[in-house]
């Protein structure tokens, strides 16, 4: 098979230049991006014989050609033997099973099936990877795009480079790059739009944050700051009770009782020593007598 394989690009080389390249190029489009083309069709011209056929030996040289794929036969089968030998040519049998397709292909060892069905006047292409089940599929009106069934690529496609892009855009690119490069470009915005302290707000634990981190609103319309602690849980926001009050009250009227403010778990907020010595035998924490 090696033989046969560079047999096949001697012959590509000796027939292009022999040719000038004329008969490998479309409209809108470089000898270069069709060079193969006039070789791979002749090796199966004769059996062409539907207007779809030239749509898939079309994604078949783009696959092969500008993705470096080898086709490892026909059918469906989504399982890799060591019996599946890749290739450039079409494989017996491609187009023997009227209305529909089915090519497989290796590339790097990854698996894709590339799947055509005729319906009544246009055909649909899907390229499926097989590993990551991600599928594209792209649909054409064969009898619009394929002017001829025999001759040059000019001749049977004037707009081979159109078709080629879409092939491209629609159908390859979407799968074939996109497990790297297009999902790596979205972490990457995700990313870039998140502020440096951002902090996952379904995380275990939820977001840490220290209090009185969170602005309180101003109090509309000129009203007091009255009561908005006894309703804040987390004690921000200044006093709390129905009439204005400090928060560590001054008694001025004589015995000037000790003051020991409460935090929002019950905690009692206030430095050590601790002035409530003397306690009671088996007293409960923190009480008064």
């Amino acid at each position: 098979s090696i033989l046969r394989e560079i047999v096949i690009f001697v012959v590509i080389i000796l027939y292009d230049m022999s040719s000038g390249g004329a008969g490998s190029s479309a409209a809108g489009a470089t000898a270069t991006d069709f060079f193969g083309w006039d070789l791979l069709y002749k090796t199966i011209e004769k059996i062409v014989d539907k207007k779809s056929d030239v749509l898939i030996a079309l994604a078949h040289f783009l696959l092969v050609k500008h993705y470096k794929m080898q086709c490892v036969g026909i059918g469906e089968d989504k399982t890799i033997s060591t019996e599946d030998v890749g290739s450039e040519l079409l494989p017996d049998g491609w187009n023997d099973r009227g209305k529909r397709y089915a090519l497989r292909y290796l590339h790097n060892g990854r698996l894709y099936l590339l799947i055509g069905h005729n319906t009544e006047d246009f055909i649909t292409i899907n390229l499926l990877d097989v590993k990551d089940t991600k599928v594209t599929n792209i649909t054409l009106n064969p009898q619009e795009w394929v002017k001829q069934l025999k001759g040059p690529l000019n001749t049977l496609l004037p707009d081979a480079s159109l078709i080629s892009d879409r092939y491209r855009k629609e159908l390859v690119d979407p799968v074939f790059t996109g497990n790297t490069r297009e999902v790596t470009t979205q972490t990457n915005v995700n990313q870039e739009m998140r502020p440096s302290n951002y902090r996952d707000p379904l995380a275990i634990g939820g977001p840490m944050r220290p209090m009185g981190s969170f602005p309180m609103e101003p109090r509309p319309f000129g009203f007091p700051d009255v009561g908005r602690g006894d309703l804040d849980p987390l004690g921000r926001g200044g006093p709390g009770n129905l009439f204005p009050m400090p928060s560590r009250p001054n008694f001025n009227a004589g015995l000037n009782p000790r003051y020991d403010p409460i935090g929002p778990d019950g905690r009692i907020l206030r430095a050590d020593p601790n002035p409530d010595h003397l306690q009671p035998p088996n007293f409960g924490f923190d009480y008064y007598m």
